[in-house]
């Protein structure tokens, strides 16, 4: 995601012609982007390390080499030093597949600063099943149909694959109004429709109230920039002063057919 804390774009008309002014996005300062998680879904898993880059820069996010990232899970007290794959790219090792109410804590060690996230990986909820919402009479709108456990605060994220092309724009979403209900939620798919002979995935990502909230903020931005409105970068659980997040998570997934 870029860094970014304001977009204005400033219209002066005068008489017969109009001038457009666009601001200067590109002086913040260069930062990490960390990007990582855990699941308990097979591994190995990976973590991202790249430089920040400027709003009007294409979407190419320099890799960065030479990190030291290691991941433990404190509830075994085993730690994995992972290995760079491609620059920016670090992969596990000893770490095989997560185990749900296990806690992680991601170490990451570049030019003398470190930074540290903990996520601890929520039991797991299940996907019933993915139905289809008529929205006309060619688009169709993906169901994600589940029972929330009642008692438990719950946090999710919904990925979403047409054809097994995975979509770009995800959601979130916390039992807050609706804990012990059985859930039938909408989801949005990218630019392209959902039509029949479709072949789509739903992954139901159970996550920790950290990450919910920024993933959260992510989401609303994303919205939000469809209005030309770019608000700060959402608030990472990696202190250190970086952009990102770490995730320990449990996933829950189906697929249908569009008929």
């Amino acid at each position: 995601m870029k860094y970014v804390t304001a977009l204005s774009i400033i219209v002066i008309a005068f008489a017969s012609c109009t001038k457009t002014i666009i601001p200067d996005l590109n002086t913040g300062p260069v930062q990490l982007n960390i990007q990582g998680a855990i699941s308990d879904t097979a591994g190995p898993y990976y973590v991202s390390v790249t430089n920040s880059v400027g709003f009007y820069t294409d979407n190419n996010y320099p890799g960065v080499s030479g990190a030291d990232i290691r991941i433990t899970d404190s509830t075994i007290n085993l730690t994995d030093l992972l290995t760079e794959t491609t620059a920016g790219l670090y992969v596990t090792d000893r770490i095989q597949t997560g185990t749900p109410g296990h806690t992680y804590i991601l170490t990451v060690t570049f030019e003398g600063k470190t930074y540290t996230a903990s996520s601890t990986m929520p039991l797991p909820v299940l996907l019933d099943s993915v139905t289809f919402d008529s929205t006309d009479t060619k688009s169709l709108t993906a169901v994600a149909n589940y029972q929330d456990p009642k008692g438990i605060v719950n946090y999710y994220k919904y990925t979403l694959t047409v054809n097994h092309q995975t979509q770009k724009r995800f959601q979130t979403f916390s039992d807050r109004l609706s804990d012990g209900k059985y859930i039938r939620d909408n989801l949005d798919s990218d630019t392209s429709e959902i039509v029949h002979h479709d072949i789509v995935g739903v992954a139901l990502v159970s996550i920790d109230k950290k990450v919910y909230t920024y993933l959260n903020e992510a989401e609303k931005i994303s919205y939000s920039n469809d209005n030309l409105i770019a608000p700060s970068s959402p608030v990472s659980n990696i202190s250190g002063g970086c952009l990102g997040y770490f995730s320990a998570q449990s996933v829950s997934s189906k697929q249908a057919n569009v008929h």
